[in-house]
């Protein structure tokens, strides 16, 4: 009795198998060695039917002996080729997984672009309409100073010619932010020395940072991607840190340019930063940039022990400008 059970769990496990592969055999796309797997499955189905007859119906064995023999060399038959072909099914996998990758590095590509145009849209939009305007009201301003005007008013324009100033070097400063004019016009090296010196300026942080760049000129999106990265990670550690020093390398060979970042903070734990960021944002921020350009990024950061990051990016150094 316990084996007539067991034989019909068995078998009704083999039916459950065998549809399932069925349905599997549509979703790959009809390949030939699914095909042949859920053929051995269905062979092998009717093969224990045939054996758990006898438990269950006075039939004899020998009535279809010659049957299930061939029933047993057609699943063995079918499991075997399956199993030969299916690389095909993990080679088209693959081939789907690259493509994947491929969109997704091409979407975040054109993202960043989207950006870095908006930037610089709304950077010369600043920098050529309201600067212009403001420098206006200065000239006016000071053409008010010369006239005889009492202490109060001429105090009062005194502060007004202040402010006017102090918001036209926040114009500039907010236009060089989103799209820094350096950058396009003297390259990445240039653009990165700007920056470190105004952040040098406060004596907040020691930065030590060496390039073999000198003045090498690499493709937009590459000193784009480079410079966001190399603020962004600066800002964070300025932010979040508390480090005081700060030791970066930036360097290039016939095959990548790679960035060595390295700061003395309190470090941080991977998993929790990533999730607790919002995409788009922070840590996010640095790895979409660098995978838009198939680029490689390597953390290792532990709570009080600082933070230390590589990310290389493929360059052709043939194809410098």
């Amino acid at each position: 009795m316990f084996l007539k059970i067991v034989l019909l769990l068995s078998i009704v496990l083999q039916i459950v198998a065998a549809i399932i592969s069925l349905k599997l055999t549509k979703r790959t796309k009809y390949n030939l060695s699914w095909v042949f797997i859920s053929l051995g499955f269905a062979s092998l189905l009717f093969r224990m039917i045939l054996e758990a007859l006898p438990l269950y119906f006075d039939v004899e064995p020998y009535y279809y002996r010659t049957l299930y023999i061939w029933l047993g060399v057609s699943s063995a038959t079918c499991f075997a080729i399956g199993l030969v072909l299916i690389r095909k099914i993990f080679d088209y996998m693959d081939k789907m997984e690259k493509e994947k990758r491929a969109s997704e590095n091409k979407y975040l590509s054109v993202i960043i672009q989207t950006e870095e145009l908006e930037r610089k849209r709304l950077a010369k939009d600043l920098h050529d309409g309201l600067g212009p305007l403001l420098s206006t009201v200065k000239m006016s301003a000071s053409a008010l100073k010369k006239q005889n005007l009492n202490e109060h008013s001429a105090q009062i324009l005194e502060n007004m010619d202040k402010l006017i100033l102090e918001s036209i070097k926040s114009i500039r400063d907010i236009a060089n932010n989103l799209s820094p004019h350096v950058l396009d016009n003297f390259g990445l090296e240039k653009a990165i020395n700007n920056f470190l010196q105004k952040i040098n300026a406060t004596k907040i942080m020691k930065i030590d940072y060496q390039s073999n760049l000198k003045g090498l000129r690499m493709e937009q999106n590459i000193e784009t991607v480079l410079y966001r990265v190399f603020c962004e990670l600066v800002n964070n550690t300025y932010k979040h840190a508390n480090a005081t020093k700060i030791n970066i390398n930036l360097y290039y060979d016939l095959f990548a340019v790679t960035l060595k970042y390295r700061d003395n903070g309190k470090g941080f734990d991977m998993k929790t930063v990533l999730k607790s960021q919002k995409k788009g944002s922070g840590l996010y921020n640095i790895l979409s940039r660098v995978n838009s350009l198939k680029g490689s990024i390597n953390f290792d950061s532990l709570e009080g022990k600082g933070t230390e990051m590589i990310i290389q990016i493929p360059f052709n150094n043939e194809n410098s400008k």
